[in-house]
């Protein structure tokens, strides 16, 4: 018989390599498939009432909720310099009782305007960092506040060396980080009505499931693709790349002409088809050297047509086709000579790159399958793909106390409910008591009564879950981070002006 000890140290190395590391409990990780796109790279998504609700007297509910608001987060190192992607576009969607599906799409231009439409021909536009309002729609797009909250280095220990170090006071590893933002607010005449029915109570029932996705549409590569790159067979010749915007394309060549000439090319586009790189390619001439610079002198023409096609981060096939008598035709293989320091190379997949519904969910899948859980965009596969990996994860983490079975429900039980990786929300009550309060009424079964579901602001994830598959909620796991660093706002658009 193994030593509670040793079962408790093997429980934790399990721990260890489901979650990663400590920030995927809020979903704070970077998958492969999106390393190095960081306004890709979702990090939480939160669903709940506006206004909340409102306790006068004992009486309830004051106010009747009017409003759906939605927030997701990217980029865990945002600054004041960060921007969105122009060829990234996050898709809410929706799905209600009936199973009809209904969607919002929110995309950013070069010039960081914010667009928000679907959903029965809802839009609205605004400047990044302002709110926009339009009917019954309003969006915020922008650096805020990171909303997630969470003592790291404890769990890190937790993970690592099998005792639970949580201790107050609690440290927030949040704390102090910005992250992008977008925030939308639907109102709730706005989405197509359910199936009619009514919990026990005789109370309407108006469930929305929610989830939100990333996906590409422009480059395959990213800007870490920049560089200066060459065939080692053809040394003293080659090409300066540079992405100067998500789909901006820029490129210099430094060569020499049949004549023995030196040869300068460059050409600018935005003709880019996933790794496919289309330039019209100019020669400039005149000017002068140095003080003798005359740019009235300038002249140009088109000289031809060359064509990057990137295998990956490293390697490419160049072609160019002349338009000119002087210049001849070629295809040859270059690679990459030197990378710009700051910049991460990113070799992206088209279509979508990750997904968030639950907290946590994708945490619980095994690291050589979160890429493809991240882009896998039918929810009816869920269930089948994806089920026994997380009931094998909730069986471990079970095990991190040394004890088997005392969760508050089974494995079994849980996974289906977790793989099902959508938020619930009732827009009927405007009262949300946390994220697993609705699912977990579904379970006993009873009514989730003056409970929206969803997921607040505030809702502590990471102890919930952790606590009800660990022990079965007694003991709580806390982990003494119980608030954000700073407050949220009580107005649109909730989370905290940036630091």
């Amino acid at each position: 018989m193994k030593k509670p000890q040793k079962v408790l140290l093997n429980a934790l190395i399990i721990l260890l390599l489901l979650l990663a590391g400590p920030t995927q409990a809020h979903d704070h990780n970077i998958p492969s498939a999106v390393s190095g796109a960081p306004a890709a790279d979702i990090l939480d998504f939160y669903a709940f009432m506006n206004p909340p609700c409102t306790v006068v007297g004992g009486s309830g509910c004051e106010a009747p909720p009017e409003e759906l608001i939605l927030a997701l987060t990217v980029n865990p190192s945002a600054t004041k310099d960060s921007r969105f992607s122009d060829s990234v576009v996050y898709h809410i969607y929706f799905e209600n009782d009936v199973g009809l599906r209904n969607q919002i799409d929110c995309s950013i231009n070069a010039e960081q305007m914010i667009t928000c439409a679907g959903l029965n021909g809802l839009s609205v536009t605004a400047p990044v960092g302002e709110v926009g309002v339009n009917g019954d729609i309003r969006v915020f797009a922008g650096l805020r506040d990171d909303p997630a909250f969470l003592d790291t280095a404890a769990l890190k220990m937790f993970e690592t060396t099998g005792v639970a170090a949580f201790s107050p006071p609690g440290v927030d590893g949040f704390a102090g980080n910005n992250v992008l933002a977008i925030v939308v607010g639907i109102k709730n005449n706005s989405f197509p009505a359910g199936s009619g029915s009514t919990d026990t109570n005789g109370h309407p029932i108006n469930v929305q499931k929610s989830w939100v996705v990333s996906e590409n549409t422009g480059a395959v590569f990213n800007a870490g693709i920049s560089g200066s790159w060459y065939n080692p067979n053809q040394d003293g010749q080659g090409w300066v790349i540079e992405m100067i915007s998500a789909n901006q394309f820029l490129f210099y060549f430094y060569g020499y002409d049949d004549a023995g000439n030196q040869l300068w090319l460059l050409g600018l586009t935005d003709n880019i088809d996933g790794s496919t790189v289309t330039v019209d390619t100019l020669r400039f001439s005149g000017m002068g050297f140095g003080g003798n610079f005359d740019p009235t002198s300038k002249s140009y023409e088109s000289v031809g047509s060359t064509i990057f096609e990137f295998s990956d981060c490293s390697t490419a096939t160049v072609s160019f086709t002349p338009s000119v008598s002087d210049l001849d035709g070629f295809v040859t293989s270059a690679e990459r000579l030197s990378s710009i320091a700051t910049l991460d190379c990113a070799f992206l997949s088209m279509g979508q790159l990750d997904r968030v519904g639950r907290p946590m969910t994708s945490s619980l899948i095994p690291e050589e399958k979160r890429d493809a859980y991240k882009a896998n965009s039918d929810p009816s596969t869920w269930d089948s793909l994806y089920r026994a990996d997380i009931e094998a994860s909730l069986t471990a983490i079970d095990m991190a106390d040394g004890i088997a079975g005392n969760y508050f429900y089974s494995p079994s039980v849980l996974a289906p409910v977790m793989a099902d990786d959508r938020l619930s929300v009732d827009l009927e009550w405007s009262a949300c008591h946390g994220v697993w309060g609705f699912e977990l009424s579904e379970l006993v079964p009873q009514p989730h009564t003056n409970d929206c579901g969803g997921r607040g602001l505030d809702d502590d994830v990471l102890e919930e879950l952790l606590s009800m598959v660990i022990s079965g909620f007694d003991p709580m796991y806390d982990d003494f981070v119980r608030a954000n660093d700073v407050p949220f706002l009580t107005e649109f658009p909730f989370l905290a002006a940036p630091h």
